[in-house]
């Protein structure tokens, strides 16, 4: 018996926080660094470009030495985090512009840090023991071997920490709270999963102590659910075999009888079988009996339907003529019956010949295909085979046209795919349609089997037959929403390729 207690929940409640808590630690982990990556760049960013677009106003500014206006571009640019903004008026030798929030430019040699100072300039300085990050921006002029002068931006590492340290406390708070959230959301789930748990364990062991009887009811939907169903399944079956045993215990005698009278049975339905093959052998004996008088037949049909139409082309009687009409349909009935008969005769005198299986196919669906069927076929370029012509055209007409029927029945729109190829051993077709598939595959092969109002349920019979005087093989099988016949030839009947 299953030992559900509160070690479970505890277990499963503590696996899943730890594993939450690490997520949630390496993913602020590295939101920190992408966030404070993130900041400096784009803090960078903003100076550089503001440094690169100032510096070319200055250049009017500096050049007529009107510091008025220097003074206004320089507070236009005035950025909350800088900690010292210089505009040195290099002619002169003399700060044009100074935004000191500090008072840490006492320290600086103004001519020392712009001699010899000519291109864009970003240094690491440390001034009274702190860390600044200083940007110069040369204002040049084209024509002047020198600048007019220097823009230049100092900001503190330390006030650039400051700002990203504020970053990191906000999302530790944000990471607290949802991984406390996260953390109640576990609780809940886990008593959820932990009491349904709980429902079938008192069930199993009221089953063990053996109340045969019970059974659980619990749907979850999930692998819980299924547990229970199979709890209730294994329960089911246990009693049913409970129940058989006790049977078979109190009748054994009588089930020795049945066993006995069922080898009997099965004796009496080898036997008779036996007959039916003797009877087969028989039947197959009458076949040229039978195609003699089918070929009798034919030649008297033939006379009078030559007659009837001779009377038909005679007469104005109208009456008459439908008469006629109603004698020649049912003259054809019995001209195709004796074909269908003669299909016998077929298969005893079987030749073969070099095919182009191609030309065979398309004629068979030219023949028979309507223009509301959709045909797909797959083809290959060696298609030559050696068969009988007539029984390979028969197997695909017949094939070709029972999945027709099945459109036509199931007012469907039709699609058939015709698939041929080449394998070691067998010339394979395969031909599947979207018929709706067959009610059942054993059978369709069998005499008069057909679950068509308008057919007689023998064109597959007359197909399975064909295939095996031709030692070939023939499967049906239903997939997805249609009907796959699979027809192999054997290979040693395959011509050689041009």
């Amino acid at each position: 018996m299953l030992k559900i207690n509160k070690g479970i929940k505890a277990k499963l409640i503590i696996s899943l926080v730890a594993t939450t808590l690490a997520v949630l630690v390496l993913y602020s982990i590295a939101l920190d660094r992408s966030l404070k990556n993130h900041s400096r760049k784009e803090s960078e960013k903003t100076i550089l470009f503001l440094g690169r677009n100032v510096s070319i106003l200055l250049q009017k500014a500096l050049f007529n030495q009107d510091y008025g206006e220097i003074k206004n571009i320089a507070r236009s640019i005035i950025l909350e985090n800088f900690d010292f903004l210089i505009i040195y008026d290099n002619i002169t030798a003399n700060t044009a512009f100074l935004e000191d929030k500090q008072d840490i430019t006492r320290s600086f040699n103004m001519a020392k840090m712009f001699e010899n100072k000519s291109a864009f300039e970003k240094t690491s300085i440390a001034i009274r023991g702190e860390n600044y990050t200083r940007y110069l921006f040369p204002v040049n002029l084209p024509g002047l071997s020198r600048p007019l002068g220097f823009l230049v931006i100092g900001m503190s590492e330390g006030g650039i920490e400051s700002q990203l340290k504020q970053i990191t406390y906000r999302l530790g708070i944000i990471s607290v709270l949802l991984f406390l959230t996260l953390t109640g959301i576990i609780y809940l789930l886990s008593d959820k999963i932990v009491k349904p748990l709980k429902e079938l364990n008192r069930n199993i062991g009221k089953f063990a102590s053996g109340d045969l009887t019970v059974r659980s009811n619990i749907k979850t939907g999930d692998e819980i659910g299924d547990l229970s169903e199979n709890f209730n399944r294994m329960a089911d079956k246990i009693n049913e075999q409970i129940l058989s045993i006790e049977e078979y215990s109190k009748n054994l005698e009588r089930m020795v009888e049945e066993r006995t009278e069922e080898l009997l049975a099965a004796l009496d339905n080898i036997k008779e079988k036996d007959k039916k093959l003797n009877q087969a052998e028989k039947i197959n004996s009458l076949n040229s009996v039978v195609s003699a008088i089918a070929h009798e037949i034919n030649n008297p049909l033939a006379i009078i339907s030559g007659n009837i139409q001779l009377i038909e082309a005679k007469i104005a009687d109208e009456p008459l003529k439908k008469k006629l009409a109603v004698a020649q349909a049912a003259i054809q009935r019995i001209a195709t019956l004796i074909d269908e008969i003669n299909f016998f005769s077929a298969i005893k005198n079987l030749q073969v010949e070099s095919l182009a299986f191609s030309l065979l196919l398309s004629d068979a669906v030219n023949k028979i295909v309507p223009g509301n069927v959709k045909m797909n076929i797959d083809r290959i370029e060696a298609d030559k085979i050696t068969s009988n012509r007539y029984l390979l055209t028969l197997c695909l007409e017949n094939i070709i046209q029972n999945s027709i029927d099945q459109f036509q029945d199931r007012n469907i729109q039709g699609e058939i795919r015709v698939n041929y190829f080449k394998d070691p051993y067998y010339f394979v077709v395969e031909i599947i349609d979207n018929g709706g598939g067959v009610e059942d595959p054993a059978r369709v092969f069998d005499p008069f089997y057909t679950t068509s109002l308008h057919k007689k349920g023998l064109g597959l019979t007359f197909v399975f037959h064909a295939v095996q005087a031709m030692n070939g093989e023939i499967a049906v099988e239903n997939e997805q929403n249609g009907a796959k016949i699979t027809l192999k030839i054997p290979v040693l009947n395959l011509a050689e390729e041009d």
